[in-house]
């Protein structure tokens, strides 16, 4: 069970003051990989591979130190971006970067080998494990996608969950409803309300609270939805959900 949850285990790292040196990894998250005993961890993200080393202290606490530097600079890393980690087992991690304002960061992936091991052979992934498919030329990222952090009353009120205007306008004018797929690849059908004055809003509301409750879901909890984009012209939109739980 220990290296299920291991293998299993998504975290994020907000930058703040001092991360160009170093990481701290979060103490749960180092609690369930302590016998992983390898120095040296690859992350993985669309700008390519980075070898990176992992120190630990002696309370069994990790954190990632040579090689970071190179992560950072190639990412163009600053203060206030978050990082999500994904932990597929024996220190291999996929990662994300998004900014301050919650939208992914776009890079250009480069074909060649440099400094820490970039090889541009990344390949996105949807949460049934198969390669993203390339979307249609109104879609400007791979993957369109907004971000929720949980608060209390996502737990009891569905109307409260709120999408962005600028992605309701993109993607949802018209729609009724969405289908969201959790990370094992069960669907939800969620309702949705969309409220015009005095500005444009898309709420979700009856299907919701199924959805959170058997994703035992929590405040804190990160929920990154991305857009199918083969569902655009379809009744129904759907959204892979992945599912970053809050530090503990």
């Amino acid at each position: 069970m220990e290296e299920k949850l291991a293998k299993t285990m998504r975290f994020f790292k907000v930058m703040i003051p001092g991360f160009h040196e170093k990481l701290n990894l979060p103490p749960d998250f180092c609690k369930k990989v302590k016998q992983e005993k390898s120095e040296w961890a690859t992350v993985k993200s669309r700008k390519g591979t980075w070898k990176i080393k992992v120190c630990r202290n002696y309370e069994g606490l990790m954190c990632f130190k040579d090689g970071w530097a190179n992560f950072v600079n190639r990412h163009g890393l600053s203060i206030g971006d978050t990082v999500f980690f994904e932990h597929i087992g024996h220190l291999h991690f996929n990662a994300l970067v998004f900014d301050p304002t919650a939208c992914e960061k776009e890079f250009v992936v480069e074909f060649k080998k440099g400094n820490g091991g970039v090889n541009g052979n990344y390949n996105p992934r949807n949460t049934k494990g198969e390669p993203a498919k390339e979307c249609s030329t109104s879609c400007k990222n791979p993957n369109p996608h907004f971000i929720l952090t949980m608060k209390p009353h996502h737990a009891h009120r569905p109307s409260a969950v709120t999408i962005p205007a600028e992605f309701g306008r993109a993607h949802l004018r018209n729609k009724s409803s969405i289908t969201l797929r959790d990370p094992h690849a069960k669907k939800w059908q969620v309702k949705l309300r969309i409220q015009t004055k005095p500005k444009a809003r898309w709420r979700m509301s009856k299907g919701w609270l199924d959805f959170y409750a058997s994703n035992n879901l929590k405040d804190g909890d990160v929920c990154v939805f991305n857009l199918n984009c083969g569902s655009k012209k379809s009744t129904t939109v759907l959204m892979d959900v992945q599912i970053f739980p809050a530090p503990l």
